[in-house]
């Protein structure tokens, strides 16, 4: 069998719901926000990143079923991996998902996308993945444009899923009106809404933390995620290593005020980054509610 086939699958021990991203949209806080709910069950690794090959796709479906092991009688059950809209770089992620999990319901979490795209040319120079400046980087390389398109990578799903399957919510909305934002996933996913948790008044970016760090040590943290067995919960013994280098170090202030100074926008830039995406943001539209200001682009 191969490992994406939807056959022996038991529905009780697979998602009810994915965020399937954007990258750099506040995924992160959303996951806790949603894990934090008493009626839904997440698993501790926030990324699991089994639909997309070249992620965890070959560890097979037994894997992907034991992490939702502990769901007991959970409403939801769910993961977030935003390498799941991350097309053309990973690609048939919607169709592994509507294979294995046709019933599921997807949240997208999307951003204004040339600040998207600031974000994340900022975190691959932090990472020493990105040396270019930002007016050649973001223009010639093609994955900063792409993971911002959401309209693009949107289409891919509806053409395996049906559109009440699907929700789209802004990371403006999540930030700026975070109990009505979450209040509309809670009742997306079939949860109680006014089961608010605390955790709803806390923010969890982790932005100014990964500026902070070596690349190898986030290298090493990438590649103990996926290859280690998850018993040994490796993503968080290393989690711990950098509190504690940061503690006795005190990193990451001169390194985060480089990145920002060096990622400027330029309105000269931005102005030929809004003319790339303003087809796709007027694409995005039929997605979004009545009020969606298309972010001064399209």
């Amino acid at each position: 069998m191969r490992p994406g086939d939807a056959a022996d699958v038991t529905p009780r021990d697979l998602p009810t719901f994915i965020v399937i991203g954007a990258m750099k949209a506040g995924t992160t806080s959303l996951y806790h926000y949603l894990r934090n709910h008493e009626q839904i069950f997440m698993p501790k690794i926030k990324e699991l990143d089994f639909f997309a090959e070249g992620g965890n796709w070959s560890r097979g479906m037994d894997w992907y079923r034991q992490q939702f092991h502990g769901a007991g009688d959970a409403v939801a059950r769910g993961e977030a991996s935003t390498l799941y809209t991350k097309y053309p770089q990973y690609d048939g992620v919607p169709e592994r998902i509507a294979a294995a999990l046709p019933d599921v319901r997807l949240v997208y979490l999307v951003r204004d996308p040339i600040v998207r795209m600031r974000s994340h040319y900022e975190h691959r120079v932090a990472l020493g993945a990105e040396t270019a400046p930002p007016e050649i980087a973001l223009l010639e390389n093609p994955i900063y444009l792409a993971y911002s398109q959401y309209a693009m990578q949107l289409e891919r799903y509806a053409a395996h899923f049906p559109r009440e399957q699907l929700l789209v919510v802004t990371s403006e909305g999540l930030r700026h009106d975070r109990a009505v934002t979450v209040r509309e996933v809670y009742e997306f996913l079939g949860v109680d809404p006014s089961l608010s948790p605390p955790a709803l008044e806390t923010e969890f970016y982790k932005t100014s933390q990964r500026r902070s760090y070596p690349p190898i040590v986030w290298s090493a943290r990438r590649f103990l995620k996926r290859h280690v067995p998850q018993a040994k919960r490796a993503k968080e013994v290393v989690d711990s290593m950098l509190e504690r280098r940061a503690a006795s170090s005190g990193a990451g202030s001169a390194a985060s005020g480089t990145a920002s100074a060096d990622t400027v926008i330029t309105p000269e830039l931005r102005a030929r980054l809004a003319e790339l995406l303003r087809d796709d943001v007027a694409r995005l539209r039929p997605y979004m509610s009545p009020g969606f200001d298309g972010w001064g682009i399209g």
